[in-house]
Parts: C-alpha cells; structure tokens; sequence
C-alpha cells in the first residue's frame, strides 16, 4: 500500500484536514481525514468500506500513519506544522469587512440626512413623527419597516432617480445617526410585538409610514433631536418650522381684580403645551421648550389645568385666594412673570405653621412629650384644633406632616391631659433617640430637660484584636474600648439575641450596629465560644479557624485587626466573586450552584428578547433544574398573562418521569402532568386536562402519536430533551417537534454539537426556524466547505452566528464550584408485564401482612425478607425471578440510556448492582451493542481482578459492572468519573462506601452519580421512610442481609402502598 499524495489543511483550535490518494493492488482510493492531536473525528474513503461505522479503512489507518509519521519527522528537524492563531485570523477578517464597508462609502455622493416632521393633535395627547431621508432633497419614508430592515442588513435601497444608498449607520450625518437608531428600535420592537399576534407566519407587516410617540419615547426623542429644527403641524395653526430648545421657558401669568372680592388668573394663550413621562413640552411660533424634570414637576398640574380651561382663563372666589396663593402661586413662582400690578398679595399672606415640642421623663423608664403649634397668635395642639378660628389660612401639608411624625414614635396619649408618652418600652426610646429627635428638630423646636438628656445614645465602640499564629494555635487578644467584662458579657449576649441596641445601666443607649463589637459577637456564635469567655479578651484556637477570623475582621467597620506573617500567608489569596442580573427564584436560590445561575439567567435573557438556545452543559451538570428554574420565575411569580400559557417537555421516554419527579424535588408548587401510558391512559389525560395544569411532559413517540391534540395548542415554552433525537430533520419526530406552536423554545443536550452540523442546522430550525436559513443554503455556506474543505473561516463564521445562542460548561470548567459529587435520582416507571407482576405480588405480600398481625409478623421475617428481595428484583428485570419472561424492563432502558450518554460523552462509568444475575443481563446487552465492559463479581478470580482493575486505568474500555460484594470496598477506580447505582441499597453508608471506588485521593474529574430508582415500587417508598425517620441505616438491607428490628409492620404495609 502506497501513499500517493498527502496534503494538509489546518483551521480552527489546532484541527486539521489531511486528504490523500492511497494506492492498493494497483488501484487507487481518495481518503479524506478530520482530527486533532493523535486522534481521528472523522474519515472517509473511496473504497466500499470508507464509510462503515465499525471504524476506518485500511487506507484511512495507512494514510493516518503516513500523516502522523511525517509530523514527527518535521518536528524532530524544527520545521513542524505551524497552526495560525485565531485571533490572527480575527484581525484578519475585522480588517477586510472594515475596508469593504469604506469603499462602498466612497460611492456614496455626500452624507445622508434624516429628518422628522410631528403632527400634534388631541391638545398634545397624540404626537405623530413621519420621517425624510435624502441629502439635498429630502424623500418621505413610506414604510418604517422596510427602512428598519434595510438599516439591519445593510441593503441597497433607491428612493428616487438620483438618490439610493447602503443603508447602515456610517451612511448618515453625525447629527442625523442618533435618531435613526432610536426609530430602527421602535420599529423593530413594532415588527417583534405584531409577529407576536399575526395569525399565521405568512402575514406580511402592513406598511408603516408614522410612529405615534409614547409619553416615554417622546422624553428620548426630543432628547436626540436637541438644536435641531423640526417641521412641526398643530391643528389649525398649520405648519410651521421650530427650533427645540433644552431650556426652561418664562411662563406668563396675568392676575387682575374679578367682580367684586374676586381675582382672575390667565395664563399665556399662544402657547401649546404637552407631556413626557418626565418632561413638559411648551411651543411657541418660535420655539418648543424642552423643561427640566424640575420645571416639568412644578409646573405640570398648573400648566395642565390652565390649558383645559377656557380661553387659558380661570377665577378664585376670595376666600380660596391665601390657599391659591401659599399652595400655587409660590410655588411656580420662580418659572413665571406675573402681571399682577394691581394686586397686593400681603393682604394675602397667611401666617406660617410653627411647632415645639417639649420632652421631659417625670419616672424612670418613661418620655412624655408635649406638641404645641401655632399660627401667629393662635396656639393649639394637633389633636385637638376645634377652638382655631376658621379665619387661619392653615398649613394642612404641614399638620399632616407633624401628625405622622408624633404616630410613628408615640403610639399612646395621656388620659388626662395634652402630653403622649412612651413608657416602659426601650424599643420605642431608642428608636425616638436614634432619629426621632433629629426629625422633631427638623419640623420644629425642640425643649429636652436634663431628665431626658442622660439618655443618649453612645458613640460606636472601637475593637482592637491581634492574631498571632504558633505551632497550629490561633493567639487573640480583644481590646474592647475599656469596658467591664461584665457589660461586655451582657452586649455580647444582646447582639447574639439578634437585638438592635443594649441599655447601660447609666440609662444610655449602645446601638448594635455593625462594628467591632458585631464581628466579636459573630465569632462567639460562629465558633460557638460563650460570652463570658470573648469578655475575658483572650480565646486560643486551633490553626485551622485562620481563614474564618480574617473573613470576620479584615474588612469589618470599627475594628483594628493586627496579624502575623505567618498568619498572612496562610490566608493570603482567597477570593469570592458573585455576579447576577436576573433574580432567581427564591425557592432555588440555596439550590442551584453559581454555573446553574448563570445558566438560569443566560435562559432568562435569551427568553427576554424572544430567542431560543441550546443549553449544552455536560452530562450531570444540572440542566433539567436549570430549566425548572425558569419554570419556577416564570410562573410561580405571576409576572404576566404568558405565564397563563402552558409549557410543554419533549424527552426520551425513559425520562418522562425523571422529569416529573424533578419537578416534584424542585418546584412542588407547579402543576406537572405527564403524558404517558397507554393509548387509553392517554386520552384520558387529555379528557379530563386541568385547566391550571402549567406543565406538559411527554416523549417524541406518543409526541407524533398525539398530534391531533396538540395542534389546538400553544406554548409559553418548549423544551426539548436530548435534542439529538431531532438531528435528522427529515424524521416523524423532528417534523413532530417543529409543528407545536410556542412563544420560547429551548434544546436541552449534553452532547458536543460543535461538528456535527446537520444535528446543528436541525436543531436551530426547531429553535428558531430560518436562523441557519434553509438547509440547502446552510449546506452551501457552512457544511460543505467544514466537512469537505476543513474551511477554517466557515467554522469560524459558523461560531460566531451561533455562540450567543448556545452555552455549553464541561465538569472542568466549573470543577472548581461543584462539589466533590453530583448525586441524582433517575426515575422509571414500570409498564406493562413487569407491572403486572409487580402488582400481583405486591398485593400479595400486603395481604400477608394486614391480616397476620404483629405475632405473624415477628415469627415471619425471614420469609418477609425473601419477598421484599422479590419485589427488588422484579424492579430490576423480572427475569431475575422468572426464568421465562421476555417483557422487558423500564429500568433497564433508563440504564442503556445513562450508559449510551456517558460513553458518548466521553465518560467512563463504574455500574453497581447488589444482583449479579443483573449484572450478567447488562453484560449480555452491553455486547449487542458493541459496548466493551469489565464483569467482576464474588467468583472473579484474584489476578483477573487486579489485571482488570490496572487495565481499565488505561484501556478504552468505558464500562465496569461490580457486584456490591466484591466490589464494594478495596478498589481504587479513579478513572471513571460516572457510577451507576442500579439498585438501591438501603445502608447509606455501604451506597457511599461504593461511590468512593471513583470518588477519592488521585480523583481528577467531577463524579457524577446516578441512582436508579422505580416510581410507585417499594423502592421509592424506603427511600421516603428514610427521608421520614432519619435512622434506617441499620433496619434494611445491607450487604445482603438485612436488619428488620425496628421496622414495623405498619412501616412495611406503608412500603407496600402506591401513591
């Protein structure tokens, strides 16, 4: 065999293309390889076995050979492959576009302006914006829409005979730029909310020639168009050119005599005024005036009201002119030049609201409080007012204010008298002490006699503490400001009781704040030390509490902190960084992990602006509770009518419970159903839907068996599970997929889609279809030139389209985070003959034990034992206990599906089961699907198992399936990082004794473990009576026996009962 030809392409993170022609028997072969370092990804070949999925040709491996022989050739001589880096390949590429996009500048005659022209109508409650583009002649935007799209693709548009251009940013004025962006966003979010209620995806966007602008977008674009000029239309003063101008107008406001004892007020009548959100707006023939938040606040109601009357004219009988003068008048006094000459506004003038406020302490333990106020020479208490004379233009603002001052810190009132009073409440004192008095002071004059004075609050304490370190001990010294120990004791004990401040015994107030004194009393509770130890001002601890105190005192207020060298350098380095954007959900906040937020977010974020993605986290990283996550904020918060739509879950049949139960773990307050069963079983789920129900599951077989259902609804979301199950987007289930209706969509998978590209482009077509175009065209831009040309640009390219929309995390990216191990419970339900036999002997051995008694009971363990371990292994595979069953098992197929997962992923997997029957029946369907695996069980003899052991350290071998008995203890298997439990075992500790064979010293990887359990079996039911009584470790089997001492035969018959 000869090697004809061998040419090389490299592209992206050091992968490479190696084609050659391969001569064998005097006949010659294309070969075409796909790898990276010493391994190959993909291969093909001319021959009739270039394509088999049992492995590469012999002139792939010839080719490969001659390949890998010459690299090492070239580098023994310093000449070997050199990979260009990607961001080389970045700078080549911003470069080029940025060159491209300078020429087609060129061409372009001049800069493009864009120009708006308003239409007011309603009295300013509607304003209209139409807009003009051109350079020396301007041309009407006919349709608003088509503008913003053109502005997004950058498409060549004509408006005239000689005028068209590119349209993008650069192609407008400095001037003109800012308000282009501001309507391409207000149309795109038109476009975005009318695809929304369009009845099909054929209806095209009708024309839009104008924007009718919000009270909030009006705000943002008088901002943009600030010292422009603008064509203006208002009613039927017609059309007219104003200039706007960032500045407060000068209001003019006439006042003259009315009647009698009465007085007019008007207000300017050729102005034309409207509202922001923020902002009033005023025109003239001139101007319109763009008002401060300030300005618009004063003057908005007064404005408002003038412009309603008629002719801008109102009156005010005499009696209301001191309130219209002190509450209005005043008050929009420095935005207004009034002509009011004939009118003296002394005669007017009301007296100003004056307060005191009298404290004193008669007994100990007690504040009263005495409220004068007063206008001129009336004086009255606030409580009681009747003798003011109605005469008294009053402040009623000002009472209110004063009245809801003396509530908030006096809650009672002498029964005789005018004084309130606080009286054997602390609380209330140091709350009156702490920012009662200073507001009193604020709102009037305050006496305080020297009774009340002692009771002050002190001044914060300071802490001094050193830390030395000596032979593995901590030596502290606290310094506390010169305090007895025994009132230290006493704070301590106060800040410990959560309280807000401590009372001396002088009668002063030390507020519990945090200080010095708070970071001691948190190294007290933290460390369990007692308060009259931290009082003695002198603690030894061991060397290992070092990172806890300088968490405490480093950075704590009022504390001075002294340490060591040697203490430093200990501590030195730790680092805590926390990001979030969005909140998540309460009821998860203690349980996601920090990645499992930002997967949360990232799916928030995506759903926020319409889109869908794939979350492609490694297999055991959390992404079901991810999803569940946003379930939970979706509608558990109650945000929006969306969260009256259902969402809808599509996954492999063998984990249509596993969800269910999830749901169940994380989010017990939604309403979950699960679709599943049979045909009958099925109907009837939908027959009787709750219309509440907020969560549909089902599989992608009874998805397509379904669909006459479906297609009556729609979605809020929907999530796809194992998302390659729709790679071949010409199958049942992926058209099945593609045709619910669903306002979001996600794609859950685990496994690398980075070049696996008709998986890809299928996976985005049912996320959101068009976004990889059709696949003809994806084929010709992206997939050809990848899998036959090894185009590094196009991967590149492809990269960039579709990063934003996939967030992909492997165990080592966030090793640092996750614990030393993930545990899951995976659920299958039995079906069918399995279920059957189940059921039949479940019953059985609860009829048993309802009608044998306690004495039956006790006498009968044994035989109970050997029925329970009945039930166990008909949950495992009823071909345990019936030599002739051939109905399958549910657990099994959830196992094959774990196990397929794992080696696809990379992972290699340790599988324990109590049964080394089961153990053989895996065995026997690992090989029918050209698994390899390693067996040990209790009959494996010593050199085989060791040999076994050493070998799967280093071998392909990607399975080991161990008995409990002899595997259980004395193995050490770091190269898996993936452990099956098949069976539960119902001692915890022998359970962990056997994770730990992967989980130990010398472990490098995260170690995912997987405990298979049946719902509705015995099985879950123990795992809840654990959950219940906290100390089943020694009652129920362990190592093959099993401990029923102080399991109750009611405990049992429970065990027995379905839920």
């Amino acid at each position: 065999m000869k090697i004809r030809e061998l040419t090389v392409n490299t592209f992206w993170k050091g992968e490479v293309g190696v084609r050659g022609l391969v001569e064998d028997n005097g006949k010659e072969y294309r070969v075409q390889l796909y790898g990276k370092g010493s391994a190959v990804r993909d291969y093909s070949c001319s021959c009739p076995e270039g394509n088999s999925w049992r492995g590469m040709c012999p002139h792939a491996k010839a080719l490969w050979e001659a390949y890998q022989k010459k690299e090492k050739n070239q580098g023994g001589s310093g000449s070997g492959l050199v990979f260009t880096s990607q961001e080389v390949r970045t700078m080549i590429r911003e470069y080029t576009n940025r060159e491209v996009a300078r020429i087609q500048l060129e061409g372009q005659e001049g800069a493009v302006r864009f120009l708006a022209r308003l239409s007011i109508s309603g009295g300013g409650k509607e304003i209209r914006a139409e807009f003009k583009v051109g350079r020396e002649k301007q041309y009407v935007i006919r349709d608003l829409t088509a503008f913003a799209q053109a502005m997004n693709h950058g498409t060549y548009v004509e408006y005239g005979k000689n005028f068209a251009f590119y349209h993008s940013l650069d192609a407008f004025t400095p001037e003109s730029r800012p308000l282009v962006e501001f309507v391409v966003e207000l149309v795109n979010v038109y476009r975005d909310y009318y695809a929304q209620f369009r009845r099909t995806s054929f209806d095209s966007h009708p024309p839009l020639r104008e924007l009718n602008l919000s009270r909030e977008n009006r705000d943002r674009f008088f901002a943009i168009v600030a010292g422009q000029t603008l064509e203006v239309e208002n009613g039927l003063k017609g059309k007219r050119s104003l200039q706007v101008c960032s500045q407060n107008p000068r209001f003019y406001v006439q006042v003259q005599r009315q009647g009698r004892d009465g007085l007019s007020v008007s207000f300017d009548p050729k102005s034309f005024l409207f509202f922001g959100e923020k902002c009033l707006y005023v025109g003239d023939e001139e101007r319109i005036y763009c008002c401060d938040e300030e300005c618009s606040r004063v003057m908005g109601v007064f404005a408002a009201q003038m412009s309603q009357s008629v002719k801008h004219t109102v009156t005010v009988n005499q009696k209301d002119i001191p309130l219209l003068y002190e509450r209005v008048l005043r008050r929009i006094e420095p935005y207004c030049v009034f002509q009011d000459e004939e009118i003296n506004w002394e005669e007017y003038r009301s007296e100003p609201l004056k307060a005191e406020f009298r404290f004193t302490s008669e007994e100990p333990g007690e504040i009263t409080m005495e409220p004068v106020l007063s206008y001129g020479e009336y004086t009255f208490h606030p409580i009681e007012d009747e003798t003011l004379p109605r005469t008294v233009c009053r402040d009623v603002p000002g009472e209110f204010r004063i009245s809801q001052l003396i509530a908030r810190y006096f809650r009672y009132k002498e029964p005789e008298g005018k004084k309130l009073v606080i009286r054997g409440d602390d609380e209330a004192m140091f709350r009156l002490m702490e920012s009662g008095m200073a507001e009193f002071a604020q709102l009037g004059n305050i006496l305080v006699d020297d009774s009340v004075r002692h009771m002050r609050i002190l001044p914060p304490l300071s802490v001094r503490t050193s830390v030395s370190m000596n032979g593995g001990w901590l030596d502290i010294r606290l310094d506390m400001d010169g305090l007895t120990a025994s009132d230290l004791e006493q704070i301590l004990k106060a800040y410990q009781g959560k309280k807000k401040f401590y009372r001396l015994k002088s009668g002063e107030f030390l507020k519990l704040q945090d200080d010095g004194l708070l970071a001691v009393a948190r190294l007290g509770e933290g460390l369990d030390l007692d308060s009259k130890k931290l009082a003695s001002g002198h603690l030894s601890l061991p060397g290992y509490r070092a990172f806890y105190l300088d968490s405490l005192f480093k950075e704590g207020p009022g504390i001075t902190f002294y340490r060591d060298q040697l203490f430093k350098a200990v501590v030195r380095g730790m680092k805590a960084v926390e990001d979030s954007d969005f909140a998540v959900p309460s009821c998860l906040q203690t349980v996601l992990r920090g990645y499992q937020k930002l997967g949360f977010r990232w799916l928030r974020t995506l759903d926020s602006y319409g889109f869908g993605g794939i979350l492609a986290d490694d297999m055991g990283l959390g992404k079901t509770v991810q999803m569940i996550a946003l379930f939970v904020d979706e509608y558990a918060s109650g945000k929006d009518a969306g969260a009256k739509e259902r969402s809808l879950i599509v996954c492999p049949a063998s984990l249509v419970y596993n969800w269910e139960n999830e749901f169940q773990k994380f989010a017990p307050m939604l309403k979950v159903q699960a679709v599943a069963g049979t045909a009958q079983e099925r109907e009837e789920v939908f027959a009787f839907l709750d219309e509440g129900c907020q969560v549909l599951i089902t599989s992608y077989d009874l998805l397509k068996r379904d669909m006459k259902h479906y297609e009556s609804m729609s979605f809020r979301f929907q999530v796809i599970d194992e998302a390659q199950y729709i790679k071949n987007a010409a199958t049942q289930s992926a058209r099945a997929v593609k045709a619910i209706r669903a306002r979001t969509r996600f794609a859950l998978t685990g496994t690398p889609i980075e070049n696996r590209l008709g998986e890809l482009w299928s996976i985005f077509d049912y996320l959101m279809p068009g976004f990889l175009f059709t696949y003809a065209r994806f084929k010709k831009i992206y997939e050809s030139p990848i899998v036959r040309e090894s185009d590094p640009e196009a991967v590149s390219n492809l990269k960039r389209l579709m990063g934003p929309f996939v967030l992909r995390r492997v165990k080592k990216d966030v090793l640092k985070e996750l614990p030393d191990k993930l545990e899951t419970a995976v659920y299958s339900r039995l079906q069918g003959q399995q279920k059957e036999l189940y059921t039949a002997n479940a019953a059985k051995l609860k009829e048993e034990l309802e009608s044998g008694g306690d004495a039956v009971y006790e006498k009968g363990k044994i035989q109970i034992l050997a029925e329970l371990t009945r039930l166990r292994q008909i949950c495992c595979d009823p071909a345990l206990c019936y030599e002739n069953y051939r109905g399958g098992s549910a657990k099994l197929e959830t196992c094959m599906d774990l196990i397929r997962n794992g080696v696809n992923g990379g992972h290699k997997i340790l599988l324990f089961s109590q049964f080394t029957s089961m153990l053989r029946i895996i065995e026997k369907r690992l090989s029918q699907e050209e698994i390899a695996c390693y067996t040990l069980t209790g009959s494996t003899p010593k050199e085989e198992r060791l040999r076994m052991v050493d070998s799967f350290h280093t071998d392909p071998v990607p399975v080991f399936l161990i008995s409990l008995k002899a595997g259980g203890t004395g193995l050490n298997l770091t190269a898996a990082d993936m452990v099956i439990h098949y069976d539960p075992w119902w001692n915890v500790a022998a359970q962990n004794q056997a994770t730990d064979r992967a989980h130990r010293i010398g472990q490098e990887k995260q170690v995912s473990v997987f405990k298979l359990i049946t719902k509705g079996t015995i099985e879950e039911n123990i795992m809840v009576l654990q959950e219940s009584k906290k100390n089943l470790a020694d009652q129920i089997i362990a190592e093959g026996a099993v401990s029923l001492s102080s399991l109750t035969r009611e405990d049992l018959v429970k065990m027995l009962t379905p839920e």
